[in-house]
């Protein structure tokens, strides 16, 4: 399983790099040609189109994910990919014939003006698009075909980005032509991923099919808001307490923290099919604790990294207006990398107790919840942040006891955290030290250089593999 895990996290890297990579490089773009609040907008849209992926198909993508791999033979694969689109197009079909003609609450809600109907009419139809997408898109993760996942990815990012500039650049929609950038990256790697796996699709409906599914995907509904309230609470209630702005300079601080997804969303992309797959071999709860070694050790350096150049990142790719994002970055990083990591906790799948997800989520979003209201009257943007840390800590511990009573993964919990502890005062040391803008980033880099030495030093990283990483890609620089 290791070698499996770390080829498809390589694949699932480069696609994720080149992906949220254009993303970021659209940074400069966003912030020149959209105010704060526009760009609050854009990140309320992203909120409602998040929310509707992860309720209105029922999560049954994860049940194909569970089932998948059971199945005795392609005929039963074919069933369950089957379904599970019908059911999702049908859903999601309800979905937009519903929501459509109620477009002016939906934006009094979420955008605060029903002058905004138009925005909420185009958000409702880009979720429908989006959810479809995502659906086939997984479907080659299940399938354990990491290359064309990146292909359908690859394919719904650049069209998308392409489609954005033009309509906002070109056409002026704004806000608006964001959001129709999107619906038509959904389209097209849809597409690409519908062909790739057309032979999996039939006009084939199993109703017992759909029923185990579902009786594995429906607790993980509630379990799904919980982690969407825990992500997104933060912007919620800055939107309630605080103004539209102040939720664009938060999202812009979380677009520099996300580039820990480029790590996160490899890592958990390969992972989850591969621990289904093989999770009774021997050898398997080893292997995992090595990928979570090197995974924190990687994050812990990377979460430095971007504290400490927070504000020199955003001085290039954005405008003054939005330098005061930076203040939220050292606590989003962490909570980012935090939210994602159950996947190495993998006891709950395994035993398939997702109502106990759904408890340990929803407690997790209730206590998110609490806190961003608590935190932020006293401490703006911050409190949001430090609040999402906060709970985002509590329930990555609350998967991990769980999970390791289900199924024990051997972690070495003393050097993970000694070299959290390290992370955290290099973080304090490096942002609390007033230097001028020259000395300040040799400080900063000589101080992530260390993080990286002290993570290599506690062995999350093996020297031995960094120096046979490094022999190898010379001897590629000089075949090449």
């Amino acid at each position: 399983m290791l070698r499996d895990v770390f080829r498809d996290t390589a694949i699932y890297g480069v696609a994720s790099l080149l992906v949220r990579g254009i993303s970021l490089l659209l940074l400069p773009f966003y912030t020149r040609v959209l105010s704060p609040s526009d760009y609050g907008l854009v990140d309320l849209a992203s909120i409602f189109i998040t929310l509707v992926l992860l309720t209105v198909a029922l999560e049954i993508s994860q049940g194909v994910a569970r089932l998948f791999h059971e199945a005795p033979d392609h005929d039963g694969q074919v069933a369950l990919a089957s379904t599970a689109m019908w059911f999702s197009i049908g859903a999601y079909a309800l979905f937009v014939l519903v929501a459509f003609p109620l477009a002016p609450y939906v934006a009094d809600i979420a955008f605060e003006s029903r002058e905004r109907a138009d925005l909420a009419r185009i958000v409702i139809v880009s979720a429908a698009t989006n959810g479809l997408f995502y659906l086939f898109l997984n479907q080659l993760r299940w399938r354990l075909q990491a290359k064309a996942y990146a292909v359908g990815s690859v394919t719904f990012a650049l069209t998308s980005i392409a489609a954005t500039v033009l309509l906002v650049l070109v056409a002026g929609l704004g806000v608006t032509g964001v959001v129709l950038g999107q619906l038509v990256g959904a389209v097209m790697g849809g597409l690409v991923c519908f062909v790739v796996s057309r032979d999996l699709y039939r006009f084939r409906f199993d109703r017992q099919k759909l029923r185990d599914m579902l009786l594995f995907s429906l607790p993980l509904v509630p379990s799904s808001i919980g982690v969407f309230v825990t992500l997104y609470i933060d912007r919620i209630a800055i939107k309630e307490l605080m103004t539209i702005a102040d939720v664009g300079l938060f999202g812009i601080g979380y677009r520099v923290a996300s580039v820990v997804s480029l790590l996160v969303v490899a890592v958990q992309m390969a992972v989850t099919p591969l621990v289904y797959a093989r999770y009774r071999e021997p050898e398997a709860p080893a292997q995992l604790a090595r990928v979570f070694r090197y995974f924190v050790g990687i994050a812990l350096v990377l979460t430095v990294g971007l504290a400490l150049f927070a504000r020199e990142i955003l001085v290039v790719v954005s405008t003054p207006e939005y330098y005061a994002g930076a203040a939220v970055v050292p606590l989003l990083t962490p909570a980012l990398l935090l939210s994602a990591m159950y996947v190495f906790a993998p006891g709950l799948g395994i035993a398939k107790r997702s109502a106990t997800q759904a408890l340990i989520t929803l407690a997790g979003a209730g206590l998110n919840t609490v806190l961003n209201f608590l935190m932020i009257p006293a401490w703006g943007i911050v409190g949001a942040a430090a609040a999402t840390l906060t709970s985002a800590a509590l329930v990555f511990a609350a998967y991990m006891a769980v999970s390791q009573r289900l199924y024990f993964v051997p972690h070495s919990w003393m050097r993970l955290a000694v070299a959290a502890l390290a992370a955290t005062l290099v973080c304090v040391l490096g942002t609390a030290l007033p230097l001028p803008t020259g000395p300040a980033i040799v400080l900063k880099a000589v101080l992530t250089l260390a993080t990286l030495g002290v993570v290599v030093r506690l062995g999350l990283i093996d020297s031995n593999d960094l120096r046979e990483g490094l022999r190898r890609l010379r001897e590629r620089r000089r075949t090449a």
